[in-house]
């Protein structure tokens, strides 16, 4: 395991304002709302513990303002801020609330579909488990996550650039924190690079700061994991990476910040980085002044570890050890002792330690210390590995499931095609789960004469319209599919008969509303009838088809009910 980053929504604006209560929303962008919700998470992440508690108040109330005006993707949004904190936090009284918002969370995204929110319902999956649970657990839920956000790289022609740009960053970002927490800064800094590619694309300027800053963090915790594992020339490596990505953040920090003082002077981890890559006295001033900008438990590591080292190449082995000593004391029951970070400041104050006594660890210990890192080192491998093969596995089993939904689907409407419609309809006749279960078969009144007379081109138009109305006007558990022509069947179980019929004519009314420029004057004749368990198939569709030429030999644009189809052997 490893450090934990900020989010793109971090407290970077020191004075961040105060956090007020929700104010009525109403006359509010979408964009404006988030807006607002992102300055209360910056101000709960850096806040005392009374200002935490009003900012969790404030979103809170935002969320219940935005739930009532129904699933949106504002409250996925929200959701998504409101889960972030607390899993932030590691609280475990936390834990019933974050399981009632992320499974809230699950089912919007699952209604959405969205590929960028099914992402980032793993991710925050694979988050909870990882806090409140154990890491390995994690895994599955990080590779999906990693398979299906790294999969998705440009915006579709309805959505906004710079909007996409924003909201996949951060879902990314969000990523980054669980494969860091999961030990894997291989996996995470591909993703991170990927952020600060899509940032770079239309985000704004605190976007791509934030990224860049989550670089630095990822690239010093990895360069501490290295040195504890004896990979000195690589460590190197990432100490000179990090210094030059904090090189980049600063000037992002001088144009976000226009606080007319340098990053070195405000951004603890910028500061840090610097100080890590060469460690010298003359750092010491500066590491100094950024102690009071250390808000999290991470970056105070990273800045006591640099300062440290600075007093070490001063020859002050004293005062660095007493700066370790007491970020330890401070961060003994704050920090998961797993960390890696952790791990790297247990490791600092041992070897401060043994310097300002003047001696040296005795070989046995020297012996002992390298089994225990290879140990670790070999158990991180595994799980970059384990991550690396079920991310291969998701990525294969989503393509695998395309080719399959598409042989389900019917191409000109996009409705499950008779394929799907029989495999539903052997379902529900093998079941009582769904029962009282209702069959309805709609056919389309006039659709001949706008074959016949405006082309089949402008047919088919009307084919997809009316489709989309019906699946519209009809509950999310129904089926609908087209039969066949102009035939569509719906499948609607756990419901009664009477039922059925209602809601159906409300889609006929529905069809019947649409303008003719859009269905050409079509309307719907449709027979219904219950379906019973045990029953075969075909008895239903027949009797649904009975029902729905007696529909149409009455005038057609009406819902005819239907006989119940008796049970088979009966």
């Amino acid at each position: 395991m490893t450090s934990t980053p900020t989010t793109p929504e971090c407290a970077l604006l020191r004075g961040a304002p105060e956090c007020e209560c929700a104010r009525d929303a109403a006359g509010l962008t979408e964009e404006q709302l988030v807006t607002r919700a992102l300055t209360k998470m910056r101000f709960e992440q850096r806040a005392d513990r009374a200002g935490k508690a009003a900012a969790r108040r404030g979103l809170d109330a935002m969320l219940r303002q935005a739930r009532s005006r129904g699933p949106s993707t504002l409250v996925s949004e929200l959701l998504r801020m409101n889960l972030t904190v607390r899993l932030l936090a590691e609280d475990a009284a936390d834990a019933d609330e974050v399981e009632a918002l992320l499974q809230e969370f699950i089912e919007l995204a699952d209604l959405d579909g969205d590929p960028r929110r099914l992402g980032e319902a793993a991710t925050l999956r694979a988050h909870r488990t990882a806090v409140f649970g154990h890491g390995e657990n994690a895994l599955a839920d990080a590779a999906a996550a990693f398979a299906v956000l790294t999969d998705i790289t440009a915006p579709t022609p309805e959505e906004d650039p710079a909007r996409w740009s924003r909201y996949l960053s951060r879902s990314l970002n969000g990523l980054v924190i669980v494969l860091l927490k999961l030990g894997s800064h291989e996996l995470a800094d591909e993703v991170s690079q990927r952020a600060v590619a899509v940032s770079q694309r239309t985000g704004s300027v605190m976007d791509r700061l934030v990224h860049q800053l989550n670089r630095v963090r990822l690239q010093l915790s990895w360069a501490l994991r290295l040195e504890r594992g004896g990979r000195g020339a690589a460590a190197t490596t990432r100490f000179v990476d990090a210094a030059q990505t904090a090189h980049a953040a600063a000037q992002l920090w001088t144009a976000a910040m226009r606080t007319g003082r340098p990053a070195t002077e405000e951004c603890s981890v910028i500061g840090a980085a610097y100080a890590l890559r060469r460690p010298g006295p003359e750092h010491l001033d500066m590491l100094v002044g950024l102690q009071q900008m250390a808000h999290f438990p991470e970056d105070r590591i990273l800045l006591a570890i640099a300062t440290a080292r600075c007093l070490l190449s001063a020859d002050r082995p004293g005062d660095a050890s007493v700066a370790l000593d007491a970020l330890q004391a401070e961060l003994r029951t704050g920090v998961n002792p797993e960390n890696a970070l952790a791990l790297a400041l247990h490791r600092e104050v041992a070897r401060v330690d043994h310097i300002a006594r003047g001696g040296v660890p005795s070989e046995a210990l020297q012996h002992y210390t390298t089994a225990l890192e290879s140990e670790l080192w070999a158990l991180r491998e595994a799980r970059h590995t384990a991550l690396r093969s079920h991310s291969e596995h998701h990525r294969l089993a989503r393509e695998h499931g395309a080719v399959a939904a598409q042989a389900l689907e019917d191409p000109l409407t996009g409705l499950p095609n008779r394929r799907a419609l029989d495999v539903r309809l052997a379902e529900v006749s093998a079941s009582h789960a769904g029962q009282p279960c209702a069959v309805a078969l709609i056919d389309l009144d006039g659709f001949k004469d706008v074959n016949d007379e405006r082309s089949h081109a402008v047919g088919d138009a009307v084919l997809r319209e009316i489709a989309i109305c019906l699946r519209a006007a009809l509950r999310g558990q129904d089926l609908v599919a087209r039969y066949g022509g102009d035939e569509f069947v719906v499948v609607m179980p756990s419901t009664p008969l009477a039922v059925a019929r209602a809601a159906l004519q409300r889609a006929a009314d529905a069809v019947a509303m649409l303008p003719d420029h859009v269905a050409a004057g079509v309307t719907t004749s449709i027979g219904v009838v219950r379906a019973p368990p045990d029953g075969e198939p075909a008895e239903a569709l027949a009797a649904a088809d009975a029902a729905m030429y007696r529909a149409k030999h009455s005038g057609g644009n009406t819902v005819v009910s239907g006989a119940a189809v008796p049970v088979a052997g009966r």
